[in-house]
């Protein structure tokens, strides 16, 4: 009796476990904060448990003064508008950068992140890649094992 009990606990820890999610740095700053410390990460840049896929950059300049940042931010999300991006309209340049791997979302928005192989390299032209196996295979990992774990726990009682 105390190994099905044993068993049940251990299939929940695997359980537990396997659904840890990502971590990403989580900050935002906009033209008329005084506040810029979101611009550069230091050890009291705020993080988070992120229950997405990517963790995210968006930086949006100004075409005029050029180079000044309109806004800026750090986060987490299941799906960004682009990966790997900039775009560019009559006011702004906005910057969209996604990566998969724990605090990711470090850099200053212009060069592309590479955490998780999003971005082949630095250079990376800006063209959205689809990145096989992404979605919600964790989930079904996760559903998966414990399905099985729960099957065989009750085939020994």
């Amino acid at each position: 009796m105390d190994f099905k009990i044993v068993l049940f606990v251990f299939a929940c820890v695997i359980g537990t476990t396997l659904g840890e999610g990502l971590r990403c740095y989580a900050c935002g700053f906009s033209s008329v904060d005084s506040d810029r410390d979101c611009l550069t990460i230091t050890n009291d840049t705020r993080t988070v448990e992120c229950p997405h896929l990517y963790c995210t950059i968006l930086r949006q300049e100004f075409l005029d003064p050029v180079g000044q940042v309109a806004s800026f931010a750090r986060g987490c999300e299941s799906q960004p508008d682009f990966l790997n991006h900039e775009v560019t309209d009559s006011t702004f340049r906005t910057f969209y950068r996604a990566c998969t791997t724990d605090l990711c979302n470090i850099g200053n928005g212009i060069q592309s992140v590479t955490g998780g192989n999003l971005s082949p390299t630095p250079e990376y032209n800006g063209i959205n890649l689809l990145v096989p196996g992404t979605g919600d295979a964790a989930n079904i990992k996760i559903s998966l094992v414990m399905l099985l774990l729960s099957i065989f726990v009750i085939n020994i009682i």
